[in-house]
């Protein structure tokens, strides 16, 4: 899952308790269970929520916010901080679905009281509806891409589904065969290799229902119509956002999962980190009520980290990982691409990006967080890096030198901070370093891009579930990512003939410990051939204002803040 960019976003787990006050349902205001309704909660963050639309929306936090406001999926995770909080749990399902032997056919019934907010039952069409506008990847291409590769969907030769979404509807019988709808109520998944986890597969915002009458297309970001408890007011700007008032048809005894506290929640998007943090540190006015999705900048760590701010302070391990990804058609020197790997320093990143309080050292792509973990040095360079054995390298393979780089970031001041120090360690490795900061809210659409994406592109991300299985095919499949038209989340342009069998190898056991060791070796390959390269896992800290009951950072949604048991006095 993509983390929202910002000074310092399929989810999505931090498998740890958060400290602080940690282990309730609500920590803050009241006891647990007792925070008021009503009122207005406003959300003050970086980065907008570019997709709401459920089959685009690929962003952690936005993710978060939509699973507890506008969407409900077939399953989700419960609203409790500790070790349960991955638990899944039923939500426009009546229970976690039942799998056949082969974990190849998975059948969940729809509650009947899941109401649309005209009134409207939610159907199996609806959620069959959704999910298959997944596949029309020429117009939504930003989401999750379990679909394409989990549907029994009749495929090419190259791996390519056949069928390509509702709107051209190429294929449609054999996308209709993957999912049945016996009834309105039932809904039955045909896959094509065992997926031993698939009722969390479908926690995702992607695997949500949308009906066909109020689909937009490429426009449905603005004007998403709600199942949730909440709806828009209005249109929804995917710059400014926008305000969410309560869905009149939303059914509380239907949902055992969110309690819909305050009457409005109201976004507020764009501005830096420094002056959100700045704004909760005063607690003054509507920074009583507001939450964050950013966390705290390396500049106001201190302050957020004081006595006196403790009472409305809250961190998490949120799982995910930072990474650089090397694009293997642009740099397609195995070579080349180790001198990078050998010549950065994650010790130096982690100070500048603020420090162990945010984050520490990594080698791999996979959260310290997940069982397939594994901790390892495979240049023998450890965190601080090389330049001198990375020049060395690319000397010894013939190498022009200067090699020429261009480096992509989301640019602000850390950032910035970060990419200078990059680019040093790689000059002194005998490479030459073009940096480009690109704008934040379009960042991912820009790398995703062939034309427009550089050799190295800076990016994060934590796992949609706890498995190597969210993390190793949605960034190294190319089968599933890449088009002409889009990387996907595959900014390595990486199609690797071997890798992608080692991942129908792992996909196909059903028994996890071996899954996971699966993945493991798979995250040890790429990064040894420089096609990844981790940096730092992340921590999450955050500040709130002192009218907000209820906070809590939900470890299975990456560590934000649950809107789910979010209220305000």
């Amino acid at each position: 899952m993509r983390f929202v960019i910002a000074c310092g976003v399929v989810a999505v787990l931090a498998l740890t308790a958060c400290t602080g006050k940690g282990g309730k349902a609500a920590q803050t205001g009241n006891t647990a269970g007792s925070q008021h309704r009503g009122g207005t909660l406003y959300i003050n963050t970086f980065r907008a929520y570019t997709h709401l639309d459920p089959q685009q929306n690929y962003y952690g936090d936005a993710i978060s916010f939509e699973s507890r406001t506008l969407v409900r999926t077939l399953t989700t995770f419960p609203a409790i901080e500790g070790s349960n909080s991955t638990d899944v749990v039923p939500d426009a399902a009546t229970d976690t679905g039942t799998r056949s032997v082969d974990a190849k056919t998975w059948t969940f019934t729809i509650r009947p009281d899941v109401k649309w907010q005209d009134g409207k039952p939610v159907t199996c069409q609806d959620f069959k509806y959704g999910i298959s506008r997944t596949f029309a990847t020429d117009i939504i291409n930003q989401g999750p891409t379990y679909a394409l590769d989990y549907l029994d969907v009749p495929h090419d030769a190259n791996g390519q589904a056949l069928y390509n979404g509702p709107y051209k509807k190429s294929g449609q019988a054999g996308f209709d065969k993957s999912i049945d709808c016996p009834s309105p109520n039932k809904i039955v998944f045909h896959l094509r290799h065992p997926v031993a986890d698939f009722n969390q597969t479908v926690t995702l915002p992607a695997f949500a229902a949308v009906r066909q009458d109020k689909d937009t297309g490429a426009k449905y970001d603005s004007s998403v119509f709600s199942d949730g408890p909440y709806m828009i007011q209005g249109k929804w700007d995917p710059v400014r956002g926008g305000t969410l008032v309560r869905n009149p048809n939303w059914v509380a005894s239907s949902d055992d999962v969110d309690k819909a506290y305050p009457d409005q929640i109201v976004t507020t998007f764009g501005e830096t980190a420094d002056t959100i943090y700045q704004k909760l540190e005063s607690d003054n006015g509507t920074a009583k009520n507001t939450v964050t999705t950013t966390t705290a900048p390396p500049a106001a760590v201190p302050t957020v980290l004081s006595p006196a701010m403790q009472s409305r302070t809250e961190s998490v391990t949120d799982g995910y990982i930072h990474y650089l990804s090397v694009n293997v058609q642009k740099v397609p020197q195995k070579q080349v691409r180790q001198a990078i790997a050998m010549a950065v320093d994650r010790t130096a990143y982690v100070t500048a990006w603020g420090g162990s309080a945010l984050g520490s050292p990594t080698n791999s792509l996979i959260s310290p967080l997940l069982k397939a973990y594994t901790r390892y040095d495979p240049f023998g360079v450890g965190d601080k890096g090389d330049p001198v054995k990375a020049k060395a390298v690319l000397q010894a393979a013939g190498i022009k030198l200067p090699y020429p780089i261009t480096y992509q970031y989301p640019k602000d001041l850390t950032q910035d901070k970060l990419a200078t120090t990059i680019k040093s360690e790689l000059q002194n490795a005998g490479f030459s370093v073009t940096l480009d900061g690109l704008n934040a809210d379009n960042y991912y659409d820009i790398v995703a891009n062939p034309r427009q994406t550089a050799q190295v592109v800076w990016a994060r991300w934590a796992s949609d579930w706890p498995s190597g299985s969210t993390v190793i095919p949605p960034l190294l499949d190319g089968r599933v990512n890449i088009s002409a038209e889009s990387l996907g989340n595959d900014y390595a342009a990486y199609n690797d003939p071997l890798t992608n069998k080692a991942i129908d190898t792992a996909l196909s056991l059903t028994d996890s410990a071996a899954q996971q060791q699966a993945w493991s070796a798979i995250d040890q390959q790429v990064v040894k051939d420089g096609v990844i390269i981790p940096m730092m896992a992340d921590k999450a800290l955050y500040l709130y204002g002192s009218n907000v009951e209820g906070f809590m950072l939900n470890a299975a949604f990456g560590g934000y803040v649950d809107l789910a048991v979010a209220a305000v006095q």
